[in-house]
């Protein structure tokens, strides 16, 4: 880190305190008593909102990306409409558990009481309101399982070469040229495999969520769909 990257995460953290980054915010929350896993990613900390009145009632696993407008309670307060229509006072409190290797789609909200597994991935916009079992897509309100992780991966697969071609053609569109391999920094396994150096943006995206080992194991296996990025662009009209 540069001594202007410096400056500026610190005038950060005076501005938006424990919420300044990522690293900021996961630190504080583990402090707090949650307990959050390894490499764990809150993308937009000022705009995620996670219950702190029972932090001991959170658990969130290794490799959880939580992008902007996330919720995620432990109780509630309906109990106050209760109270004054009856007078008692009802708790309501349960915990949440969050697995391993799990993406929260932007603006979710997860609710007290509930459980999300390893290897998921939730929609954008759902609300989590009963647990959700490993291995698997869930969206909606209330959120419920739509496909297996096996079945959305090859959709993801069958889609790959289409969405490259589409992102291709807006970039030309936008800037009359043809994008660099940074900007195709999702899709270069269409192009890539086997022995094939690999450029310092794909690199990264080899070692996101820790298993780098893996991922090259399986690129030294990978099928590429055309023989190299210029191949690839040259191919498309």
């Amino acid at each position: 880190m540069n001594l202007k990257q410096r400056i500026k995460r610190k005038i950060q953290k005076v501005i938006f305190g424990n919420k300044a980054s990522s690293e900021e915010y996961v630190s504080y929350l583990r402090n707090l008593g949650m307990k959050i896993g390894d490499r764990v990613v809150i993308f937009s900390p000022r705009h995620t909102l996670i219950d702190e009145t029972s932090p001991w009632m959170i658990e969130i696993g290794n490799d959880v990306q939580i992008p902007h407008g996330v919720t995620i309670l432990t109780h509630g307060y309906d109990w106050s409409v209760l109270k004054g229509a009856y007078g008692d006072v009802l708790g309501s409190s349960g915990g949440v558990k969050i697995g391993n290797n799990v993406f929260i789609g932007m603006n979710t909200t997860i609710l007290k009481g509930t459980t999300i597994g390893d290897n998921v991935i939730i929609g954008a916009g759902s609300v989590v309101s009963k647990s959700i079992p490993n291995n698997c897509v869930a969206v909606g309100n209330p959120c419920r399982v739509i496909m297996t992780l096996e079945e959305y991966h090859q959709k993801r697969i069958n889609a790959q070469e289409q969405e490259a071609i589409e992102r291709v053609q807006w970039f030309r569109k936008i800037y009359g040229k043809n994008p660099e391999k940074k900007d195709m920094s999702e899709f270069f396994w269409l192009f890539s495999g086997g022995n094939d150096s690999l450029d310092d943006t794909w690199k990264k995206k080899m070692q996101l969520v820790g298993n780098a080992e893996f991922s090259y194991k399986i690129f030294q296996e990978n099928d590429k769909k055309y023989d190299s990025f210029k191949a690839f662009l040259e191919s498309v009209k």
